[in-house]
């Protein structure tokens, strides 16, 4: 093997731990219902598909390390690239928690769901809200933003610029703050709604303590809840889009 071929692997090697580390954790890709095998192929497609934009830079910054300190830019890249995806995994992780709050606000904590972005159980809300806010990503191309951001990360942190832990700390707080503030907007009307039934049956529980009022309004609260949904359901989305869309267009950090 000639060293011009030495080099492109090790240059590869190294773009492929960034990109790995992003996919690990990204939404949609990151899902325990998609095999480890196709996990790895596809980032391996995405690093081979990526890798004409970025070899020549890559390049220059590999060429710049000697040879026995490039084995630090292995755990490097895959800090840095954990980053990205770890963000963009926080927005829906923000989703489920507003959704989990909100199934507590209308009674279907108890209603045990299928997982499928994450390996316990949810509500039945968690898993469909979920699966629809996924499936808008890709439907509106922010998986391709994602791969733009990853691109950009290299012009923000280039290849050896290793990842102080304020830089990491930093960024995820950051990033819990972003999605923090997020989950709340969600879930603001479905915590109004709440405090006000509750408050509601209280009263009643307190005139007619003959009744077990719990009992028999739950189906109507719940009823309330998913109309209440049906109603902001397209603003919702619409948030959760705009926000995620935002930030990736920002560079991801």
């Amino acid at each position: 093997m000639t060293d011009g071929y030495e080099e492109e692997i090790v240059v590869l090697a190294v773009l492929f731990c960034r990109i790995s580390g992003c996919l690990l954790f990204a939404p949609g890709v990151s899902s325990p219902r998609i095999p480890v095998n196709v996990r790895l192929f596809l980032a391996l497609a995405v690093t081979t598909a990526l890798s004409p934009l970025l070899m020549n830079e890559a390049s220059l910054a590999i060429s710049s390390f000697p040879d026995a300190q490039r084995l630090l830019l292995i755990p490097s890249e895959i800090i840095t690239g954990s980053l990205i995806g770890l963000v963009a995994r926080f927005f829906v992780l923000s989703l489920q928690f507003a959704v989990t709050t909100i199934s507590n606000f209308i009674g279907m904590a108890g209603i045990p769901g299928i997982p499928l972005e994450e390996a316990e159980t949810g509500s039945p809300l968690t898993t469909l809200v979920t699966t629809a806010a996924v499936t808008a990503i890709f439907v509106a191309g922010l998986d391709v933003e994602l791969l733009k951001a990853l691109i950009d990360s290299y012009a923000v942190m280039p290849i050896g610029s290793f990842a102080t832990p304020g830089v990491v700390a930093s960024t995820l707080v950051g990033g819990l703050n972003e999605t923090w503030l997020l989950a709340l907007r969600l879930s603001g009307p479905f915590l109004l709604y709440g405090v006000i039934v509750n408050f509601a049956l209280g009263l009643a529980n307190r005139f007619a303590q003959q009744i077990s009022v719990y009992q028999t309004t739950t189906g109507l609260v719940m009823l309330g809840g998913l109309l209440l949904l049906s109603l902001v359901w397209f603003d919702w989305m619409a948030l959760f889009i705009e926000n995620y869309r935002s930030w990736l267009v920002n560079g991801g950090f």
